[in-house]
């Protein structure tokens, strides 16, 4: 992809991660599910932009208890695999352990 089209498909990623468009689908999950939030800028993003769409993670998760913010990193959602992956694991490993009678 072009830089244009990265910047492009942040920006549409980022709108249809906002709360009204995201949080009916989140609303309606059942089972355990964590997230590592990535708290760097994406490209294509202006000013706090993606950080006040990480702000409305939080009204989800209140509503649905099976959804938990794990970690928050400093990495963007870009790099995150490559540069956070132990908080990853850690929340696959959270999960998991919920399988066997963890705490929920």
């Amino acid at each position: 992809m072009t830089a244009e089209q990265i910047a492009n498909s942040n920006i549409e990623v980022g709108v249809i991660a906002r709360e009204r468009e995201l949080g009916p689908v989140l609303d309606n999950i059942t089972v355990p599910a964590r997230y590592v939030v990535a708290s760097g800028s994406s490209f294509g993003s202006k000013g706090d932009e993606q950080e006040r769409i990480r702000a409305s993670l939080h009204q989800v998760v209140e509503r649905n208890p099976n959804i938990k913010i794990s970690a928050k990193v400093s990495s963007n959602h870009g790099a995150i695999l490559r540069k956070d992956a132990p908080a990853i694991a850690d929340a696959v490993r959270e999960v998991a352990a919920l399988d066997r009678g963890g705490p929920r």
